[in-house]
């Protein structure tokens, strides 16, 4: 549990906050991620600790692209009724710097699917602040 911007106490569990019990391995290692259901689509979050930072002492762009990557795959899996997707192209775009503390969060939404490839958007942002913009093309595997 921890403090938002307004000094309040957070848990994203109480929030309706999970975490996956399937990411294990890389993704277990970084975490937690957190994930529920968002307006457009799925929502995935993490707080920003001093191992997330790079040389400047802010949230590293690898810890950003790959919470991008793993909303937004994960967001595939769901659409493609859980047939297993890889990530075929992601572009990603840094707004502002994630500082360390802060809880990082943002939502992907899909923008096309076709038989064999999902094409989704996400955004990650600290509070208001807009921090990492993505798009990506996943493939559907075995489509």
């Amino acid at each position: 549990m921890r403090e938002n911007e307004d000094g309040m106490s957070f848990d994203p569990a109480a929030e309706g906050w999970k975490v996956p019990e399937e990411w294990s391995g890389f993704v277990g290692e970084i975490g937690p991620l957190w994930v529920r259901r968002g307006e457009r689509g799925l929502r995935v979050g993490f707080e920003a600790e001093a191992r997330h930072a790079n040389i400047r002492g802010v949230v590293h762009g690898g810890m950003l692209m790959t919470l991008a990557d793993q909303m937004m795959g994960q967001l595939t899996w769901y659409v493609a009724g859980g047939r297993p997707c890889a990530t075929a192209s992601l572009s990603n775009d840094f707004l502002s710097p994630a500082r360390i503390g802060e809880w990082i969060e943002g939502e992907a939404a899909i923008v096309h699917q076709g038989k064999s490839l999902i094409f989704v958007r996400g955004d990650l942002k600290a509070g208001d602040r807009p921090v990492l913009s993505a798009t990506g093309v996943w493939k559907v595997l075995g489509a």
